[in-house]
């Protein structure tokens, strides 16, 4: 990395004198390597504070600063915002959901003035939570969007604990001085969805279709089944399919034929348990939970649960734009849909 002198003015001569010089000049007078004063610059943590202190007396010193901080004084400040994605890990076609995501939170930074990365879950996965600090820092993040976090994600969890970044959730309940949550009521959308299609008098058993074990969507979904079981009193068969449709395929070829309805807590699922249903020429009522496009191919015109995925991503900009001004997190609810989707609507 090459650094560059800020320019001095020499009052005799009336000019601008530019003085270039390398890292390697910044190292020699701090008595240190060319790659411990790079990590230095790069807020690295596994830096002692006497040697970091050595470094950035000679910076400073020597009026040394990077050429990215010099380009980014040249232009108006924007904070720059990381875009955390978990990708599908089932390799099924689901991406429907991250697209309308990324398609929010760019048109909204666009209109805030706000600088985007997207930095995905496997990228990452080998670094410890020190090693992801150090790498957010070195990139200039300000703020970290996350979706799709789950429970057991220990190294994103440490970071929101530490609150050294202004963090925005997407469908988790975390909320502390720097951090924000932004989802639907997950509880109330599957209570209303299943509460569309069960009938008490001839419902005696639902087999329900859950998400990821370890998973806040998951635990929040659940709670809502459960909340109308205590309500309606039936039977309920509770089934990890971990937002598979072949998984949720083989479940309910298994225990399909013993239920009167099947819940599922995705779309991609319920396509999975109607095509499972369909093979086994029976009839069950499904319902699915999110909205996606693929639902309007299912046929019978299956309900389902929509949440607007692009409103919501455009919201968490809002809120990460909020955070960054120093207002403390809190929780956001958006609004969600119980609707039918069809065939034809795929032409509208």
């Amino acid at each position: 990395m090459v650094f560059q002198r800020i320019p001095l003015y020499n009052k005799r001569h009336k000019k601008v004198i530019h003085m270039i010089s390398t890292i390697k000049q910044v190292a020699e007078k701090a008595g240190v390597s060319i790659s411990t004063v790079s990590k230095v610059l790069k807020n690295y943590t596994n830096i002692s504070e006497e040697t970091r202190t050595k470094v950035l007396k000679a910076v400073k010193e020597l009026n040394y600063v990077p050429n990215s901080t010099a380009s980014h004084l040249s232009s108006k400040n924007k904070d720059k915002v990381a875009l955390y994605i978990y990708i599908n890990d089932m390799k099924q076609a689901v991406d429907e959901i991250n697209m309308l995501y990324l398609q929010g939170a760019f048109a909204m930074a666009n209109v805030n003035q706000l600088e985007l990365v997207t930095i995905f879950n496997q990228m990452v996965s080998d670094m410890s939570t020190q090693e992801l600090i150090s790498y957010l820092a070195s990139q200039g993040i300000t703020g970290i969007i996350v979706y799709g976090l789950n429970k057991d994600d220990k190294k994103m969890l440490d970071l929101i604990e530490q609150q050294r970044f202004n963090i925005c959730v997407i469908d988790a309940p975390i909320v502390n001085e720097k951090t924000s949550s932004v989802m639907i009521d997950h509880q109330k959308g599957q209570y209303d969805v299943a509460k569309s299609i069960i009938e008490p008098e001839y419902t005696r058993k639902v087999l329900y279709l859950a998400g990821k074990r370890n998973g806040y969507v998951t635990d929040m979904r659940i709670q809502g089944i459960m909340q109308l079981q205590k309500e309606l009193g039936f039977e309920l068969n509770i089934q990890f399919a971990e937002f598979s449709e072949k998984m949720a395929y083989d479940l309910t070829m298994r225990y399909g034929s013993d239920v009167d309805t099947v819940v599922c807590a995705s779309d991609l699922m319920a396509i999975g348990a109607m095509n499972a249903l369909i093979k086994m020429n029976i009839y069950r009522k499904c319902c699915g939970f999110d909205g996606i496009t693929l639902m309007r191919y299912a046929g019978r015109g299956m309900l389902t649960c929509r949440q607007d995925f692009y409103d919501i991503s455009s919201c968490a900009i809002t809120e990460m734009e909020r955070l960054l001004s120093g207002q403390k997190g809190h929780q956001v609810l958006i609004d969600h849909q119980i609707v039918s989707i069809r065939y034809e609507d795929a032409y509208k």
